[in-house]
């Protein structure tokens, strides 16, 4: 009798501490020292896990700088303006020279102002007549395709 009685302590005991240290896990494995057990219950050392360093460019997410964690940190350097230049043509009139208008619109070739002007074509309609001229002028302008923009940062703090 006392041995199922010394069996029934050693059992229980045995339960009791396999409760205590946590299952399968072995009982000389200290919980505040900086390791874990693998699947194989070795302890492995715990890795800690770090922040890194927002740099805008590489690293722009879940990250910390200063002190802050963002989300999202990213860098948009600066953007130069894009243009181009457009050259516009007009013409106005100006006054070439002075002829003989004859009634039928037309100028007398010779640009006569005597008898005879304009006998074929209806007559003089008007003596000293401006003749005009197209003369072209031209305008240069910057037309802006993309303005410039400021670098920035994009933060989404956490």
């Amino acid at each position: 009798m006392k041995r199922y009685i010394i069996a029934g302590i050693t059992l229980v005991g045995l339960v009791l501490l396999g409760a205590l240290a946590g299952g399968d896990r072995p009982s000389n494995v200290n919980d505040t020292a900086p390791y874990a057990t693998s699947s194989n219950n070795t302890p492995v050392e715990k890795i800690e896990k770090t922040t890194p360093t927002c740099d805008g460019t590489v690293i722009t997410t879940d990250c910390r700088i200063d002190g802050v964690d963002y989300i999202t940190y990213i860098h948009h350097p600066a953007i130069e303006e894009v243009s181009h230049t457009e050259t516009t043509t007009t013409y106005r009139q100006e006054v070439a020279s002075y002829c003989t208008l004859c009634n039928d619109g037309t100028y007398s070739p010779s640009c006569a102002t005597g008898r005879g002007a304009c006998s074929h074509h209806g007559g003089v309609a008007q003596w000293n007549a401006p003749r005009y001229r197209s003369v072209p002028e031209y305008s240069t302008k910057i037309i802006v395709d993309t303005p410039a923009q400021e670098a920035y940062y994009e933060k989404v703090p956490k």
